[in-house]
């Protein structure tokens, strides 16, 4: 099952390849779900391990452009083919999935073009 889920997700990600396709940026915003216990370290809680492999494949396939936290708020910008791939990619999380963490996707559109190192 592991294989497959490789497998599928340049295709969920971007879709079908075409030279006139743009590229989109995608940003989700993580916070602490009902699954989340507040007695325990976030490395203590259940599926956190896999939600950090889940982000370190997308950090290795160069679909995560860039990681952030801010307050209690997690945020990941990515890479998709559009938003309902970027939802699937995002909910494909089993931290996510059995509601270690809550999130959102929204359509990351920048308006100032800037560099972050």
């Amino acid at each position: 099952m592991r294989f497959l889920f490789f497998l599928l997700v340049p295709f969920l990600v971007f879709g079908q390849t075409s030279d006139d396709k743009k590229e989109l940026y995608f940003v989700a915003l993580y916070t602490t779900g009902d699954a989340w216990d507040n007695s325990k370290a976030p490395n203590e809680q259940a599926y956190f391990k896999a939600h950090s492999n889940f982000l370190q494949q997308l950090r290795s396939g160069k679909i995560i452009a860039l990681g952030a936290r801010y307050d209690e708020t997690g945020m990941v910008l990515f890479k998709a083919s559009d938003l309902t791939a970027a939802k699937t990619l995002i909910h494909s999380d089993s931290a996510v999935q059995n509601k270690l963490f809550e999130v959102e996707v929204h359509e990351f559109s920048t308006f100032y073009n800037g560099c972050i190192q």
